[in-house]
């Protein structure tokens, strides 16, 4: 099984470990799904990556490494939209990971890799204040919020055919969902559906978790080659990224992904993560350097 990189993101890395390098881009959508005004948000190849808009779409966020020393450490960067000016929210002896706002507007929860490696779940406020907002599970690598202050959880094992996905409820049970599994999360709008893909044959496969009947289904929809990061478009569409094109699924259909946008000529490598605004009118998608 050949999932290495689901989980090179958040993992603690060895002294003198050079993260992957890339270009995080910002792109304007339009209703007929093409793209123009394209920006490269980095001046020079990077680890730039992860990117979520805030709710308003002024701003985007995005973990970004910090220096070329021995020791690897990130912040999360902040791009202001308008004026094209780029900050930090955080400026910490630690790192930061995967900005992912908060439903009451306060901030962004982000994932921490602490002092002794631990990696847990912590809140960033709109002043770079930073503090520990959940103690337990312990060795988040990705998270996605639910409707009802609920969580879909990825969380590292000890090695990669272990990682899992867990659901976490508001009132802090957590349930183990699946083993064996890619970095995706992602919850249907609208619903209390939670999206997930596992893997099987060196293939991931979606799965959806429903929290009404606390029911997990491993569906045989696989994704596409190469295709791990899932965004949803609308209620009924679901995207991911492969190679330099993106392609939809409906979920209220039969038939499997067909392309949604190529944007082979803005990247010419690969796609990974990528981000819509509120308004799906702006684009931000990582290309591998």
């Amino acid at each position: 099984m050949r999932l290495l990189s689901v989980a090179l993101a958040v993992m603690a890395l060895p002294v003198a470990a050079a993260l992957p390098q890339y270009n995080l881009y910002l792109t304007d959508v339009s209703k007929d799904l093409s793209v123009s005004n394209s920006i490269k948000i980095n001046e020079t190849p990077t680890y730039i990556n992860q990117p979520a808009f805030s709710s308003d779409g002024k701003s985007l966020f995005f973990t970004l490494e910090q220096g070329k020393d021995a020791a690897v450490q990130t912040d999360i960067g902040r791009y202001h939209i308008a004026d094209k000016k780029q900050d930090l929210l955080t400026k910490t002896a630690l790192s930061e990971y995967s900005p992912t706002l908060l439903s009451d507007g306060s901030g962004v929860s982000v994932v921490v890799v602490e002092a002794d490696q631990t990696q847990r779940l912590w809140k960033v406020d709109w002043q770079g204040n930073t503090s520990l907002l959940k103690a337990d599970p312990k060795g988040v690598g990705y998270h996605a919020w639910g409707p009802d202050q609920d969580l879909l959880l990825f969380i590292l094992g000890d090695k990669e055919d272990n990682h899992t996905v867990r659901y976490l409820d508001k009132n802090g049970k957590l349930t183990t969902l699946a083993t064996g599994v890619g970095r995706a999360l992602s919850w249907q709008p609208g619903t209390q559906k939670a999206y997930y893909t596992e893997a099987k044959d060196n293939q991931l496969y979606l799965s959806v978790y429903d929290v009404k009947t606390k029911t997990a289904t491993a569906t045989e929809l696989a994704l596409p080659a190469g295709g791990q990061d899932l965004v949803w478009w609308s209620a009924d569409t679901l995207l991911v990224s492969a190679g330099t094109k993106i392609y939809q699924w409906q979920a209220t259909g039969k038939q499997g992904w067909t392309l949604w946008l190529d944007l082979s000529k803005e990247c010419g490598t690969e796609i990974s993560r990528f981000a819509l605004n509120k308004e799906r009118n702006q684009l931000a998608f990582v290309c591998k350097a």
